[in-house]
């Protein structure tokens, strides 16, 4: 079985999803993520050890958020054309959580809105 550029697509932004997921998971009490946004935050924060536990959980939970859309996006490559929705609106949000990141959190997702940008355009052009 051959892969198409629509699949190819949709699985290369599902690896990006769950280095991001694996970034937001560990290590457990100061995941990596979390720890590079607070270092780059405009205003050095000192958080008491509850709320840097509160902030880690919140992260997780952004983890798992991005571990769903990668298996969605690998589910949906695994199935083709037939899932064509499932992908734009997969790769969809990922443009919109890429541009809220860049604004809110770090510069640096826009990367995550160009590359799903990139993908949703492939899976548009070669449906």
């Amino acid at each position: 079985m051959s892969l198409t550029a629509a699949q190819i697509a949709a699985c290369l932004i599902g690896i990006l999803h769950i280095a991001i997921m694996v970034g937001e998971l560990y290590p457990w009490e100061h995941p990596w993520i979390m720890v590079r946004v607070l270092d780059k935050w405009p205003q050095p924060l000192d958080l008491p050890v509850n709320e840097t536990h509160l902030v880690a959980m919140i992260v997780h939970n952004a983890g798992i958020y991005n571990g769903i859309v990668g298996a969605g996006l690998f589910a949906s490559a695994s199935v083709g054309p037939a899932a064509f929705s499932a992908q734009v609106a997969l790769l969809a949000g990922g443009v919109v959580a890429g541009l809220f990141g860049a604004k809110t959190l770090s510069v640096v997702t826009i990367g995550q809105a160009v590359l799903s940008a990139i993908a949703l355009a492939v899976v548009v052009s070669f449906r």
